[in-house]
């Protein structure tokens, strides 16, 4: 395709993201600037400026203010605090954050250690795994795609990954990201490349795609299927397109300059568990990511002001309403889209969370949107684990809101889903 003719395509779709409500401006906020970012900025200042020290000291005193303080005596702050406390104590947890955007406003909370071992405290710098959060990663990358007009909904999957049954000429990368391909949950332990993951699908057969059925299985799949599509590796295509644009540090990979900030993970016992890997399941489970990372991502997810473009609106699209499911539940590009309409979608959605996990039951589809359908007063989320890690996100861009807990022990999906839902309805008066 000429690049005019991108261009023009390009275009097209954000004029049709605005008149669907894609785009909702948000007026600017500051992260609240802490006492070494002030006390740098002053001394800067000082040294600077001789004769003109004391005026400009003012000034930047004035600018620095932030416009939501964070201090002991702030009610959200001490809520926060003490529901993070508790939850943890409960679960038996090593360490946690939670990065919480309310009204446009950041609040965060570091508690516990990255090592209890070693004693060292979780930090802003702390690196843990996000799990399944990485889903999200993986279907912003394929909206990107899509957005440059070089991948398609509604291709199918052997466009991309060659040497697949004739079966899978019936899956879309649409159906990879929206979990109704009919894959397994996972693939046998013993698959760790892509040459293995193709021999083992030669040998399956999917499922009846009338339901909606969790796979990272489908999520490898549109991890190879964007590999082969821009001939670049996930975590280089991730670096370049998500990392870079939003200024985030780590990806598939840590760098050994921060493997000192990598958090050691706990399983569900407390025992001490190994890093999870890259290969194959880099776009299900595989990203790593700093409590600043995640701030910055929440940010972006939002859709809060100094989001690039070019993740404003595919972060957009992933967000849509691609399927109803039979559960007043909604699907997007790996994003969970749940009504917040009225107190009984509140209740509906707390006592979903008191539930046993049932991610690998399947759910039924009621209705299946050709052209995808963004609200942005919805609460859209995403919870994620590996062996010794758990996380959790959660956006209401209509309030500017949104929040991410991040804790180094494996524990159930449920109790993360509780805590941060709790923290996000109470401090934006959905009761």
């Amino acid at each position: 395709m000429g690049e005019y003719k991108m261009q023009l395509l390009q275009q097209r779709r954000r004029q049709y993201f605005k008149r669907n409500n894609f785009y909702s401006p948000i007026r600017p906020s500051r992260r609240p600037l802490s006492f070494p970012e002030n006390l740098k900025c002053v001394l800067g200042l000082l040294r600077a400026n001789g004769g003109k020290a004391f005026f400009l000291f003012l000034i930047s005193c004035l600018l620095s203010l932030p416009l939501h303080a964070q201090s002991d005596a702030d009610p959200i702050s001490k809520q926060i605090q003490q529901k993070l406390s508790i939850f943890m104590q409960k679960n038996n947890i090593q360490g946690a954050a939670v990065e919480l955007y309310v009204n446009g406003n950041l609040y965060e909370q570091y508690n516990g250690y990255a090592d209890e071992t070693k004693k060292d405290p979780v930090i802003r710098k702390t690196i843990f795994e996000i799990g399944s959060i990485s889903k999200i990663m993986t279907s912003l990358l394929f909206a990107q795609e899509y957005d440059w007009a070089k991948m398609a909904l509604d291709d199918p999957v052997t466009k991309y990954v060659k040497a697949l049954p004739a079966a899978f000429n019936k899956i879309s990368l649409r159906d990879l990201a929206t979990h109704t391909s009919g894959l397994p949950f996972d693939p046998p332990g013993n698959v760790t490349t892509s040459a293995e993951l193709k021999d083992y699908l030669n040998h399956w057969t999917p499922a009846a795609r009338n339901q909606w059925r969790y796979s990272n299985t489908g999520s490898s799949l549109l991890g190879m299927a964007l590999e082969f599509s821009t001939e670049s590796d996930y975590g280089d295509l991730y670096r370049r397109h998500i990392l870079n644009p939003l200024q985030m540090v780590n990806g598939v990979t840590v760098p050994k300059s921060l493997t000192k900030y990598y958090a050691q993970g706990y399983d569900q016992a407390g025992k001490p568990v190994a890093h999870v890997g890259g290969g194959i399941v880099s776009s299900a489970y595989g990203i790593k990511a700093s409590v600043a990372d995640m701030q910055k991502f929440l940010s972006a997810a939002i859709g809060l002001p100094g989001t690039p473009p070019r993740v404003f609106y595919p972060m957009r699209l992933t967000q849509s309403m691609f399927l109803k499911k039979n559960n007043n539940e909604y699907q997007g590009l790996a994003w969970q889209l749940h009504p917040i309409r009225n107190k009984t979608d509140i209740n509906e959605l707390r006592n979903a969370a008191d539930h046993p996990d049932q991610i690998k039951n399947p759910v039924m589809i009621e209705e299946i949107y050709q052209r995808p359908v963004y609200s942005d007063n919805l609460m859209m989320d995403k919870t994620g684990m590996t062996e010794g890690f758990s996380a959790y996100i959660a956006v209401i861009p209509a309030r500017k809101s949104g929040i991410v807990v991040l804790a180094n022990k494996h524990i159930p999906d449920s109790a993360m889903i509780k805590l941060a839902r709790e923290m996000l309805f109470t401090v934006t008066n959905l009761t």
